[in-house]
């Protein structure tokens, strides 16, 4: 029985690994990796690829971001063409996401897109895999969950055909960058850029709060919320606490007890 078994186990093992196919990242500064949706919207190769290629343009060249990039490393964000995890992320194990952090992979991007109702509309479910959070976890220390899930669109929102619209959320997508940025800049002891981003991220998480959310996201939105704070906090201190910290720092002037005032 297992003997008759082996070749679909072999096949599925394959295709598990052809869904987390390498994707380059950018030659310099930091990454944030659009991967392949899965669902019925997108019925084709050719739709995918325009879907990520449309994407990508879009996030690169048509809007402007609310993260704070650190001196000359900007944020680039790369379509990852036959790149396809499953929903529940089961592939990105301590051994991708430490090879991700190395690369300064910021943010993975997927989802499915779905084409449903009467008359249909798109809806979507995109996860965010926050890589310098997923990565703290997997050296133990006690953080909020590395993936976050989104439904879209969103409550009220009115519906639409196009995609590429429905899940190119500037504030939720700024709001996770600048998350990761503050977080990745902290372990790097980069103080300053860190503590920025952090501060930005805590506003920009605030307001996606505000819209609503119910269930899982919210619980695992409003932990991540209350970390960003708290790791603004702790950037304050480790920068003071530092020897190699400049007396003149900028940082010497926030109090620990109200990390980001004047700075969301």
């Amino acid at each position: 029985m297992l003997r008759s078994c082996l070749p679909a186990l072999l096949l599925l093992a394959a295709s598990t690994q052809a869904a987390v196919v390498n994707c380059a990242p950018a030659s310099s500064g930091f990454t944030v990796l659009l991967s392949e949706p899965s669902g019925g919207a997108l019925p084709d190769r050719a739709a995918v690829e325009r879907f990520l290629n449309k994407l990508q343009f879009q996030l690169d060249q048509e809007r402007d971001e609310r993260w704070i990039n650190p001196g000359a490393a900007p944020v680039a964000f790369r379509a990852c063409l036959k790149r396809a995890p499953a929903l529940d992320g089961s592939e990105f194990s301590a051994e991708v996401v430490e090879q991700l952090n190395d690369q300064r992979v910021l943010l993975e991007v997927w989802g499915v897109v779905e084409r449903d109702g009467t008359p249909p509309a798109l809806s979507a479910q995109i996860n965010y895999l926050l890589v310098p959070l997923r990565f703290a976890a997997d050296q133990r220390e006690t953080v909020p969950a590395g993936l976050q899930r989104l439904r879209y669109p969103e409550a009220g929102a009115a519906p639409t055909q196009d995609a590429v619209q429905l899940v190119s959320r500037p504030l939720d997508l700024d709001a996770f960058i600048a998350t990761s940025l503050g977080l990745k800049l902290l372990r790097e002891r980069a103080y300053e850029p860190a503590h920025a981003n952090l501060c930005r991220a805590h506003g920009l998480l605030g307001a996606m709060l505000k819209r609503g959310l119910t269930g899982r996201s919210k619980a695992e939105l409003t932990s991540l919320h209350a970390h960003v704070l708290a790791s603004a906090t702790r950037t304050l201190r480790e920068a003071l606490a530092d020897p190699a910290y400049p007396k003149a720092g900028l940082l010497r002037l926030q109090q620990p007890a109200q990390p980001c005032a004047g700075g969301e």
